[in-house]
């Protein structure tokens, strides 16, 4: 295996199964007010980005089971972590309004 075999059959889908990791953990230890909302079309470049990594892993019938395996591992931790911040986010505007009697917006 070549150096750029390697790089791109390992270490490309570590790196950014890593990345979604990170991420994931951030979503459950950051503080919720410190999420910060995509912006315009952000929100197509990650709505896009996660199609393309699951739908790989999941109809990717071309492709290698690694592969697929990766792009599902990421695509799932990316899932989770949206979710994760959204609710943490929504729980804590909703205590945030409480606090203030509703004037919160």
């Amino acid at each position: 295996m070549s150096f750029w075999e390697f790089v791109t059959d390992v270490g490309v889908p570590l790196l950014l199964v890593g990345g979604a990791a990170v991420i994931a953990v951030g979503a459950f230890t950051d503080p919720p007010e410190e999420f910060s909302w995509p912006r315009g079309w952000d929100w197509a470049w990650v709505v896009g980005v996660w199609f393309m990594a699951s739908g790989e892993a999941a109809f990717g019938t071309d492709r290698p089971w690694w592969e697929r395996a990766w792009k599902g591992a990421a695509a799932l931790l990316l899932a989770v972590a949206c979710l994760v911040a959204v609710w943490r986010r929504w729980r804590w505007r909703r205590r945030a309004r409480g606090a203030d009697g509703g004037a919160a917006g």
